[in-house]
């Protein structure tokens, strides 16, 4: 049978685990974690601007446009110029 000090003691070593473990759950949520998403988003704007100087700049010199499938549709970029614009006749309404 175990003596009131030992009940104690168990009970005291229970609560340290408990804390140790609420403080490595903190330190991953504040630190890791957010450097984690940092890290994340960093690697997510580098493989943008790849993407941006790598394919769609030269696919848009050299065909004029850059078609982007994008589920069971396309859509088309090309470069605007304004002087196109003003030269193009006003889109008649249908009544």
């Amino acid at each position: 049978m175990r003596t009131e000090t030992d009940k104690t003691r168990l009970i005291v070593k229970i609560l340290i685990a408990v804390v140790v473990l609420l403080a490595i759950i903190v330190l991953y949520l504040v630190v890791i974690q957010q450097q984690y998403n940092n890290f994340v988003d960093q690697k997510r704007i580098e493989g943008i601007d790849l993407f941006i100087s790598q394919i769609l700049i030269p696919q848009l010199q050299t065909n004029g446009y850059v078609q982007l499938p994008i589920g069971n549709q396309t859509l088309y970029l090309a470069p605007f110029n304004p002087e196109q614009l003003s030269q193009q006749p006003a889109a008649e309404t249908p009544q």
